[in-house]
C-alpha cells in the first residue's frame, strides 16, 4: 500500500512525489505525455546506481528540459514515469530506511508505484521499462511483479544497463558504507561527472552544474542491489550475503524476461558498456525468444522455409534490438543525446513489434 510521506519532503523538485510504496520510501515523477498518441505505452525509467531517477527529467533551478530526456519522450506522445529507489541524500530527501532494500523489493515497488500511476491517470495497463547501468538488475523482479498486478511489460531497453549477474562488474574501489548503512563511492561521483562534461561538450553547453548535480542527483545506494554478494549488518558494517544475487535477480528465469533490446554508448569513457552490453543483452534476448517459442511454434515451423525464417529471426534479433548512440554513460543526457536516444527508443520499439510479428505470422 501506498503511504504519504510528510518529512522530510523539503527540496523535492516540481512534480516529484515522496511516499512509502511496498514498504520503502520512493520519490516519483510522472510527465503526462504532452502531444498524447493513442497506442502509446507508458514508458517507465528505472535509476541506476547512486543516482536518484532526476537524471531522466531534470528540474533543478535553471535547468533547461530539453536537455532531459523524459521531456523529449512526453512530446513524442509517451506518458513517462521516472523511479527513484531509496537513496541516501545530503541533504536528507528520503527517510533512510532502505539498508536492506533488495532487488524483489525494487521489483515489488516499481510495479506497484506504476499500478498507482496507472490507476490515478487511467492508463493503459502495458509499459515498456527503461532501466540505466544497474537498474538492469531488477529486469525480472520488476517483471514479475507487474505481472503480478495485471501490468504487461511489451518491452525492456537497456541503457548502457548491467544483468543481474553476481560480480559481472567489480567491486567499486573507495567504497564506504554510511552510518545508516548505504554505500557510498565519493570517487566514483567525480568520475561520474567527467563523463556528464564530456556530454556538456557533446551538447555545447552545461546540462547540471557540478555542485547541483553533487547536493541535488546522487547520492547512497541500498548495497543488496549492486550484485558483489554483500549485505548491511546493522551495524555499521558490509558482511557477506547469504542470498545468492542470481537468486535475487532471477536473471536466468528465462521465462519471466521481457522482449530486451538495449542502448550502449560508443565513449571509451564509459569501454565497459560500450564493448559488452549488445553482446551480454543479445544472449539473454536470445533465450528469452527461444523460450516463448514452444514446442507449438516448433510444431508449426517444421517446413524448411519456415524453419529457416524463424532461425534467422531469433540469430539476427541482438542485432535488431541493439542500438549504439554517441556518448559515454550519460549518453541520453544533454540536447543532442536526448534527441539521438529519444530516436533509437522509438526504432527499437518498432523493430521489437516487427520481430514479434515475424514470428506470429510464422505461427499461424
Amino acid at each position: 500500500m501506498a503511504s504519504n510521506d510528510e518529512s522530510p519532503s523539503s527540496g523535492l523538485y516540481p512534480g516529484e512525489i515522496l511516499e512509502t510504496i511496498a514498504g520503502f520510501p520512493t520519490i516519483y515523477h510522472y510527465q503526462p505525455a504532452l502531444n498524447p498518441t493513442v497506442g502509446k505505452p507508458l514508458i517507465v525509467c528505472v535509476t541506476g546506481g547512486l543516482h536518484l531517477a532526476r537524471i531522466f527529467y531534470g528540474g533543478h533551478d535553471g535547468y533547461n528540459p530539453d536537455d532531459f530526456l523524459s521531456h523529449r519522450l512526453a512530446e513524442l506522445g509517451f506518458g513517462v514515469l521516472s523511479l527513484s529507489y531509496p537513496t541516501e541524500t545530503t541533504p536528507s530527501i528520503m527517510p533512510v530506511t532502505g539498508a536492506n532494500f533488495r532487488l524483489p523489493d525494487w521489483g515489488a515497488q516499481a510495479a506497484e508505484t506504476v499500478k498507482l500511476v496507472i490507476e490515478q491517470n487511467e492508463l493503459p495497463r502495458s509499459v515498456v521499462l527503461i532501466s540505466w547501468s544497474m537498474g538492469g538488475r531488477m529486469v525480472v523482479p520488476f517483471n514479475i511483479s507487474a505481472k503480478e498486478r495485471g501490468i504487461i511489460v511489451e518491452q525492456y531497453i537497456g541503457f548502457s544497463a548491467t544483468p543481474g549477474i553476481s560480480r559481472i562488474r567489480p567491486l567499486p574501489p573507495g567504497m564506504v558504507c554510511s552510518s545508516e548503512g548505504y554505500f557510498h563511492v565519493p570517487s566514483h561521483t567525480g568520475a561520474f561527472y567527467q563523463q556528464l562534461e564530456e556530454m556538456e561538450e557533446y551538447t555545447g553547453h552545461e546540462i547540471i552544474p557540478r555542485e547541483i548535480y553533487l547536493r541535488e542527483y546522487v547520492g547512497g545506494t541500498p548495497i543488496n542491489l549492486i550484485g558483489m554478494g554483500l549485505k548491511y549488518d546493522g551495524q555499521g558494517s558490509f558482511i557477506r550475503d547469504e542470498v545468492p544475487h542470481e537468486q535475487d535477480s532471477q536473471v536466468f528465469n528465462i521465462s519471466n524476461l521481457p522482449l530486451i533490446s538495449s542502448i550502449y554508448p560508443t565513449s571509451i569513457l564509459d569501454a565497459r558498456h560500450a564493448l559488452s552490453d549488445k553482446a551480454t543483452w543479445g544472449f539473454l534476448l536470445t533465450y528469452a525468444i527461444e523460450a516463448r517459442l514452444g514446442k507449438t511454434t516448433l510444431l508449426k515451423t517444421q517446413d524448411k522455409s519456415k524453419w529457416q525464417s524463424l532461425m534467422n529471426i531469433v540469430h539476427e534479433a541482438p542485432d535488431r534490438l541493439s542500438a549504439p548512440v554517441g556518448g559515454n554513460h550519460f549518453f541520453f543526457a544533454g540536447e543532442k543525446g536526448v534527441r539521438e536516444t529519444a530516436d533509437r527508443i522509438e526504432k527499437l520499439l518498432q523493430e521489437g513489434k516487427f520481430i514479434q510479428n515475424q514470428i506470429s505470422d510464422l505461427e499461424s
